[in-house]
Parts: C-alpha cells; sequence; structure tokens
C-alpha cells in the first residue's frame, strides 16, 4: 500500500505558498516607505543582522532536531534565507507601529518629476509625471524623498525652508509621510 499524503499535508502546502505570496505583496507595499525613510540603509542593514542572529537562535534551538546537519539542508536554508531576507521588512513594520507624525523643518533643494512605464511609452501618448523626487537638506546632509500624487512645492525656490510631515517610529528612525 502506497504512503500517500493526507489532506492536512496540502493544507499546510497551499497555506505555505499563500504566506510566501503575502509576504511578497507585503514588501512591495513597503518599497516606498524604504525610499522615504531617513537612514534607510541603516535600518536594512540592522535588520539583516537582526535576522541573521534570530536564524542563529533557532537553529540552535533546533539543533538536536535537525542533525545530522547533512539530511537537514533545505531546512536549515529556508530558516537562513527567511529570517534574514525579512528581518528588515519586520523591522520597517515594527518601527511604524509606533510614534508620532510632526513637521520638521527642511532646506528645500528641489521637485523634480520622474516618469515610469512597465512597459515603455507609446509614441504620440501625452506623458505625465509618475512621481516626484524631493530633495532637501537637514543639517548640511542631503536627503531625497519619493511620492507620487502631486508636486507639493512647484514655487518654492531652493534655499527656502520647507516643512514636511515626519514620523519619527518606534525604533527611532524617521519616515516622510508625503504620498
Amino acid at each position: 500500500m502506497e504512503n500517500k499524503p493526507g489532506p492536512l499535508f496540502y493544507a499546510t502546502a497551499v497555506a505555505g505558498v499563500l504566506v510566501f505570496f503575502g509576504l511578497i505583496a507585503l514588501y512591495v507595499r513597503e518599497f516606498p516607505v524604504f525610499s522615504n525613510t531617513i537612514d534607510a540603509g541603516q535600518l536594512v542593514v540592522t535588520g539583516l543582522i537582526a535576522g541573521a542572529v534570530l536564524a542563529g537562535g533557532l537553529l540552535y534551538a533546533l539543533r538536536r532536531r535537525l542533525t545530522p546537519l547533512a539530511n537537514h539542508v533545505p531546512e536549515l536554508m529556508t530558516i537562513l534565507v527567511f529570517t534574514v531576507l525579512l528581518g528588515p521588512l519586520m523591522l520597517s513594520l515594527l518601527n511604524r507601529l509606533g510614534g508620532r507624525e510632526e513637521y520638521l523643518s527642511f532646506e528645500f533643494l528641489a521637485e523634480t518629476p520622474y516618469l515610469a512605464s512597465n512597459y515603455g511609452f507609446l509614441k504620440g501618448e501625452k506623458l505625465q509625471p509618475t512621481g516626484y523626487h524631493l530633495q532637501v537638506r537637514e543639517n548640511g546632509r542631503l536627503l531625497r524623498f519619493k511620492y507620487k500624487t502631486q508636486a507639493y512645492y512647484p514655487n518654492t525656490q531652493p534655499g527656502d525652508p520647507v516643512l514636511l510631515p515626519v514620523r519619527k517610529g518606534l525604533l527611532g528612525y524617521r519616515v516622510m509621510t508625503l504620498r
């Protein structure tokens, strides 16, 4: 008699695939937040390190279950890859849980429209800006933000102070919240 997997196996597999695609969708929705996070590079590196530490802790806790290591390479790689790659996402979501929004002053440098198209532009098509890049300076440091809805500073001259809505998150990372 064959040893066929039961319905619980298939339900678990379908749930795993749905969770995987859900995490991909969540990451895609988080990309605009990363582009508007001040010190996003530090957030990502911290998330990767936190994911690696978590993976190490999980592997240490499961060391008896995962011996011999040669027989459990897929499980090891799944734990390592998922915890390390999902670290920045989880850290960014955790950062945005708390905090309050306030308006901070920045020195305006430029607001430039950009065009983007998944499949290119058609000949004769009237081009509309897809979004805007905002360049500002804070304490001598150049910051660049991206948003899509409208040009917020069309008449502002370089060097003028502008107020931007910034949310200081639970972990201390600041996110500019213009959409």
